[in-house]
């Protein structure tokens, strides 16, 4: 009979100890974690403020991209109309199949940059273009997707 008293008292112990442990931490914690040691910084190592990474940096277009681009164009060749009641004369040219007025805004889009030119004059031997703005094309995600 002691030594079932003895058994009693050591499994009480046990249990309350294992009640207390459980209490305290948590068995799906790691080896060696703590709450308190997770939550507080070290007091002797500042805190490394938050980097946010840079945006890759865009390639500037440069002029011989505008020339290579201004290559691509094709003009197909000038008309020349008269309103007959007003006698107003205007000049159009053909540029990639599409007809442009002086004034109008030539855009294409080539090697993943888009480039915009206005018709500046138009004569019958020669088509004058200056340079407005070129950007470049970053694919959305969605079309990405969409194109798979």
């Amino acid at each position: 009979m002691k030594t079932c008293h003895i058994l009693q008292r050591s499994l009480f112990w046990s249990l309350l100890c294992a009640s207390l442990a459980f209490a305290v931490r948590d068995p799906f914690w790691p080896i060696g974690f703590s709450p308190a040691a997770a939550k507080a910084p070290d007091a002797g190592r500042p805190e490394a403020p938050a980097l946010k990474p840079e945006p890759p940096r865009e390639m500037p277009v440069t002029d011989d991209d505008w020339a290579k681009a201004r290559k691509t164009l094709t003009i197909s060749g000038t008309t020349k109309s008269t309103k007959p009641d007003t006698q107003e004369t205007r000049m159009l040219v053909m540029i990639n199949h599409q007809m442009y007025a002086v004034g109008d805004t030539v855009s294409l889009i080539h090697q993943e940059i888009r480039f915009r030119w206005r018709v500046a004059q138009v004569t019958d031997k020669d088509v004058g273009l200056e340079p407005l703005h070129a950007e470049r094309i970053v694919p959305k995600t969605t079309d990405l997707k969409q194109s798979k």
